[in-house]
């Protein structure tokens, strides 16, 4: 037997628990929502990235390429 969400007034949603189980959803987790072309919509779980972290490591990333092909001149 599906599933089935109500919208709001203002719009919200509740996943039932245990579709959040089944997706393996928590609270505080971010999902994407996509709108297909047909119109159906697809709720994609991602990962909240640090941006300044990001940086820090995408800068190591290029010092190590660096002294790698230092290494091999």
């Amino acid at each position: 037997m599906p599933d089935y969400l109500q919208v709001r007034s203002n719009g919200q949603i509740t996943l039932p628990a245990p579709i959040r189980r089944k997706a393996k959803i928590a609270e505080g987790d971010l999902l994407e929502a996509v709108v297909e072309p047909d119109g159906s919509i697809r709720l994609v779980p991602k990962l909240a990235l640090d941006r300044s972290l990001a940086e820090k490591y995408q800068f190591e990333d290029l010092a190590w390429a660096e002294n790698q092909k230092d290494q091999k001149a």
